[in-house]
């Protein structure tokens, strides 16, 4: 029986991909203009942003990718208000989550700084029992690692644990770790390929209606 519910941050629960995307073509523009197409970049929404920094150091000859991190940073840091939008129903939906017995956790791909400027400035930072940014692992989505580290701190089985995300890297994250996937596809639908997803949900209402119902249920 599902247990645990595994939430990503941007796109999931937080309307940001438009600021995360905005930040993101501002840095790679700074150190390799007309190099990456908003087109590219929205495609690559979810990634670790240690794999776009490489890619983006690779681009423009820079040695230190630190000095792209720090560019990226500042420009987050000057604007982080257009980042904590949360999507309608998620507050009132985790409470009423967390409230029948779920247990809530966050594995994002953000750094920690600003995923938790983020959960505190939306007011949901206490309905998470355990919180996975990027720094907190060696490599962040797709890999199992984060979905991993949050089961061994929830004390939970994969089994017992669903992957609530809003793309293919959390996807591949959940079937890395063995735990189920949800997408919830705020966006638009999406055509699912290599990367397919358990269950797809058009909002956080559907999802949570569901999730109560399967509790009231006793199913799985």
């Amino acid at each position: 029986m599902i247990q645990a519910l595994l939430f990503d941050l941007d796109g999931t629960l937080l309307d940001s991909r438009d600021a995360v995307i905005d930040a993101v073509a501002f840095t790679a523009e700074q150190y390799a203009p007309g190099h990456f197409s908003r087109e590219e970049l929205l495609a690559r929404f979810g990634e670790s942003f240690d794999d776009f920094l490489a890619a983006v150091a690779a681009s423009a000859g820079v040695p230190d990718k630190k000095e792209v991190l720090d560019r990226y940073f500042a420009y987050v840091r000057e604007n982080h208000e257009q980042h904590v939008k949360l999507f309608p129903f998620v507050r009132e939906g985790l409470e009423k989550l967390q409230a029948a017995g779920f247990e809530l956790a966050i594995v994002t791909n953000k750094q920690r700084e600003f995923a938790m400027a983020g959960l505190e400035l939306a007011g949901i930072d206490h309905l998470f029992a355990a919180i996975v940014t990027v720094d907190d692992v060696s490599r962040g989505k797709p890999s199992a690692e984060p979905v991993q580290k949050a089961l061994d701190e929830l004390g939970r089985s994969p089994e017992q644990a669903m992957m609530i995300g809003d793309s293919r890297y959390d996807v591949l994250a959940a079937v890395g770790a063995g735990v189920s996937s949800v997408v919830l596809e705020w966006y638009g639908k999406e055509e699912w390929q290599y990367a397919i997803p358990d269950f797809r949900f058009a909002d956080f209402q559907a999802f949570v209606t569901e999730m109560l119902t399967v509790k009231i249920q006793g199913g799985s």
